[in-house]
């Protein structure tokens, strides 16, 4: 593994005064023995403090041990989840996968979408997305993995006291010498930077919002409240029987969203690895009266699963029968219901890519501060990653929502648009693909050949001397 030189000194710790950075709670840290100071002169070396062991935090914590600087990963559950969802890797992550040589483990749980079917609630196709182009094309298949195996194989790459299980975020202090966080069972942390991976819900994104609301900094979209238009029940089943269930075992999967007759309930369907199938229900199945809607839960519980389990249970599946064979052969504990906000549909994954696009960007900023760091170095990495993934992320958010629209919407336009977008000639769905299509690496790590016919577009790279597709660098922000 590389030995960042910033792993070798000491540095001017700081933390971003960019608003996306900042939550303070009181303007004096005082520093606790878990990351002790000789003097109150002494600066620590840079290291990052993730808030959250999601996919976005864990994949930051290992593209950080790739470049050597110092990091730890505090996690509000005592230990990783039971597996319940999905996500779907692409070309766009997959290759650096590769790059961080993890990509033979994720081909083990790993399986290849060959086609996306939307069906009537009678089971017959109204139009079908080949999936199966991609791998020419781009390189790699889309692939659809579970979360959990996903986080098992990051977890497995890392240091165990890189991860501090049971540790919930109570309180953030910032000061000239870094950020501290104090967790609800009296354990504290200190560092450099904070970063908040621990979702739209978070306790990092409540102390950040308070501080810039006070300083006059929270932009106005940020006060109101999150949009959720929808909840979603989802839950991964035990290893099926393949007589019964056609097509669980076989090497390619299939994809299924069924649409219900005059129902406000969307059922999606896609085998996994192991023989399992991963189901969700969206529908506005339960409205919510909370009074802060940023800052609620946004899982409900097992009790409230089971009654909406109750409400979809007929719905008919692709493999024959309803909805009800699947939940039997489901667990209890893998079934979760959710809110869905307006941003990624809850079902496709692509959050998740979007999460680990993140940390590859992010990592490649904090490679290249050079020591003494200062609070406007930081600061100036945290505006190049804003100014980097912004663009990307809103694209994503906005093409997903549209598909989430379309998916959900009843009526006969309704019906008119699902019939065009799913039977749409395969040269527009690969245009359409092509511009999604960014594929970063982590630019301190030897490059690799970039697979598939289609390279990356040069205007959405930057190159440098040893002609990595990386991140922009932070001298050409400083300049």
């Amino acid at each position: 593994m590389p030995k960042s030189k910033r792993s070798q000194s000491n540095a001017s710790s700081a933390t971003s005064t960019e608003p996306t950075t900042e939550s303070s709670i009181s303007t004096t840290p005082s520093f606790s023995s878990v990351y002790p100071y000789s003097s109150l002169f002494d600066k620590p070396q840079f290291r990052v403090l993730i808030v959250g062991a999601g996919i976005g935090g864990l994949m930051l914590g290992y593209c950080l041990e790739q470049a050597g600087i110092d990091f730890v990963v505090l996690e509000r559950m005592n230990q990783l989840q039971v597996p319940k969802t999905t996500i779907q890797l692409t070309s766009n992550t997959l290759h650096a996968m590769e790059q961080m040589g993890l990509l033979d483990e994720i081909m083990e749980i790993a399986k290849p979408i060959s086609c996306v079917n939307l069906r009537k609630h009678n089971m017959s196709v109204v139009g079908r997305l080949d999936c199966t182009f991609a791998k020419d094309r781009y390189g790699f298949y889309s692939y659809i993995v579970q979360r959990t195996e996903f986080c098992q194989i990051l977890i497995s790459k890392m240091r165990h006291d890189r991860i501090l299980w049971g540790r919930y975020v109570h309180d953030i202090v910032n000061g000239d010498a870094g950020v501290q966080v104090r967790c609800a069972n009296g354990h504290v942390e200190q560092a450099s930077v904070l970063v908040g991976a621990d979702g739209a819900h978070s306790a990092v994104r409540q102390n950040l919002y308070r501080s810039l609301k006070g300083k006059a900094y929270l932009p106005k979209s940020d006060m109101e409240a999150l949009k959720f238009t929808q909840n979603a029940i989802i839950g991964l089943t035990n290893p099926l029987n393949p007589t019964q269930y056609p097509g669980v075992s076989d090497e390619f999967g299939e994809c299924n969203i069924v649409i219900g007759k005059e129902s406000p309930y969307t059922l999606w369907i896609s085998p996994t690895s192991g023989d399992k199938v991963n189901w969700s229900v969206t529908g506005p199945m339960l409205t919510s009266s909370a009074s802060d809607e940023n800052f609620m839960v946004s899982q409900f519980g097992q009790e409230e699963a089971e009654r909406t389990c109750l409400l979809i249970k007929d719905l008919k599946i692709p493999f024959g029968g309803t909805l009800a064979d699947l939940i039997k052969n489901t667990s209890r504990e893998c079934i979760t219901k959710i809110l869905v906000e307006e941003k990624f549909v809850s079902f496709s994954g692509q959050g998740a890519e979007q999460a680990i696009m993140d940390a590859i960007c992010l990592t490649n900023l904090f490679h290249k501060l050079e020591s003494p760091y200062t609070h406007s170095d930081i600061q100036l990495a945290f505006e190049a990653y804003q100014e980097e993934r912004l663009p990307a992320t809103k694209a994503a958010v906005q093409s997903s929502g549209q598909v989430a629209n379309t998916i959900n919407s009843q009526g006969w336009s309704a019906d008119l648009k699902r019939r065009l977008a799913f039977n749409l000639p395969n040269w527009i769905q690969a245009a359409s693909v092509d511009k999604t299509q960014a594929r970063p690496l982590l630019n301190f790590l030897p490059p690799i050949r970039d697979r598939g016919a289609r390279s990356v577009k040069s205007f959405k790279l930057s190159n440098d001397e040893n002609g990595h597709r990386s991140t922009r660098s932070l001298s050409s922000v400083k300049s």
